[in-house]
């Protein structure tokens, strides 16, 4: 028969001058690899914020020349090149007036937009019967 005690399992005692814990070596290992890695995660973070953040201003930008266009509209103000958003836009940005009714000599512009804001904005905007129109899936060409 054999006989195990708990003595004979325990390990055997450290030397006096070792102490327990990763060498530099392991360390710097740790410290390379959480860097490299954060790194691909923030570049990746980053590059989705920014199109999301683009996405969102060429809606916005959307919405407000279909907002200014309808009022143009409604002030009689000629702006409209049939089928040609683009065009139509731009002499938004130009501005245009209005020539009836209370908005008569009122001058309708988009001054926070720049020509080449344009191509993303437009994606938004469709023509229908002369008027813009906003399009929320941005399905326009």
């Amino acid at each position: 028969m054999l006989l195990i005690s708990a003595t004979s399992l325990r390990p055997h005692t450290q030397p006096k001058n070792w102490t327990a814990g990763f060498s530099l070596l392991e360390l710097l290992t740790v410290i390379c690899l959480v860097g490299i890695l954060s790194s691909i995660a923030i570049g990746w973070y980053g590059g989705n914020t920014r199109d999301v953040i683009e996405h969102v201003t060429n809606q916005r930008n959307a919405q407000e020349i279909v907002s200014l266009g309808v009022y143009a509209t409604i002030g009689g103000a000629d702006f409209v090149i049939p089928g040609d958003k683009q065009a139509s836009a731009a002499k938004l940005i130009g501005g245009v007036t209005g020539q009836q009714g209370m908005w008569k000599g009122k001058h309708f512009s988009l001054t926070n937009l720049r020509p080449t804001d344009l191509p993303g904005a437009l994606t938004f905007v469709k023509f229908e019967s002369d008027l813009l129109l906003y399009d929320p899936a941005g399905q326009q060409p």
